[in-house]
């Protein structure tokens, strides 16, 4: 994983690019909208601490994109409202990514393709009154009327080196939206939606990851990556001590020792035990799992689940999910890795 937010939008940039394309194919009108807009506007780009990309469409055009999957390559996925995990609104998601908006248990409730995305946002048509609304969406731009006389004909504004469609009067739109012109309401805050993002690894395998520990451990060979209090939790919990051949941790002090009854072993003997142990499980059972989780994959370990302490019990599908109190996207501090 790589701690970088450029490479999210990398990937952002690759959806818009595919989401134009197949639009101007097959004659849907669509303009950048909200902070997409504002930030092409004034900078030409992303807003300084903007992590998403936002366009909209009118009902007719966005109706029919929903019919319409498969215009977007295999590498692409056209999440409608109707899809596993019932977003608001459609998402464009990337195959093979990962992307997590809102506190973890959250997430892996929702389900579905929780890829990196740009949202397509559709433009309700107000019955008798020449203007838009933006019903699916919450709170102030929920509430925005948008004169329809706003949008066309449409023009372009550049946005990191694209030509995006834009309203024909853009600013109309945004000041309708935000309170102020000059500095949106809250923007002081400079707030990123997604807490956390891999460019490289498909949503699915983070959730077996984190869902699927329970999963066939009948008969296998355990081995546990963390020998703190976690470990005792883990261990009391689901009475699988007959299994657990030994724990690792990153404490030299603890090599060679027994924690709760388990020998602690180094970490660096995990490659070679695994390889000659075709029946094994790595469970990590650490507060630090994201940072141990990156410790393996540098050891070329990509197969470990995760049990989390500190929790409290959820199912998810017909799984058991142990949930911790990890960031959530409402606070001032949230976690970019990718």
């Amino acid at each position: 994983m790589i701690d970088n937010i450029t490479k999210l939008r990398e990937i952002q940039l690759e959806l818009l690019r595919e989401f134009a394309k197949v639009c101007k194919e097959h004659n849907l009108k669509w303009y950048a909208f909200f902070g997409t807009l504002l930030g092409a506007v004034r900078y030409e780009g992303y807003l300084p601490w903007d992590d998403d990309v936002d366009v909209a469409m009118p009902e007719a055009d966005y109706f029919e994109l929903c019919r319409h999957k498969e215009w977007f390559g295999a590498a692409y996925f056209l999440q409608t409202p109707i899809d596993q995990g019932f977003p608001s609104f459609v998402k464009l998601r990337k195959n093979g990514t990962t992307a997590f908006k809102g506190n973890f248990l959250e997430v892996l409730r929702m389900g579905g393709h929780l890829g990196i995305a740009i949202d397509v946002i559709p433009l309700s048509e107000v019955t008798g009154t020449g203007c838009y609304k933006t019903p699916t969406l919450g709170a102030a731009k929920r509430k925005a009327v948008y004169l329809k006389e706003w949008f066309e004909p449409a023009g372009t504004v550049m946005f990191e080196g694209l030509e995006l469609r834009a309203p024909a009067k853009p600013r109309k739109i945004l000041t309708e939206v935000y309170d102020t012109w000059n500095w949106p309401s809250g923007a002081q805050r400079c707030m990123p939606c997604t807490w956390f993002f891999d460019t490289e690894v498909g949503y699915e395998i983070y959730f077996k990851r984190y869902t699927g520990m329970l999963d066939d451990i009948e008969g296998k060979n355990l081995y546990i990556f963390g020998a703190a209090d976690s470990l005792r939790v883990w261990l009391e919990r689901f009475g699988l001590k007959k299994q657990v051949i030994c724990t690792y941790d990153n404490d030299k002090n603890k090599w060679g020792k027994k924690t709760y009854d388990v020998e602690v072993r180094n970490p660096a003997e995990i490659p070679d035990t695994l390889a000659k142990d075709e029946n094994s499980r790595l469970i990590i059972v650490s507060l630090w799992h994201q940072e141990i989780g990156r410790q393996l994959e540098k050891m070329g370990v990509k197969d470990y689940y995760v049990f989390l302490d500190k929790l409290y019990d959820e199912k998810v599908g017909n799984k058991v999910v142990y949930r911790e109190d990890l960031p959530k996207g409402d606070q001032s501090i949230p976690m970019w890795n990718g």
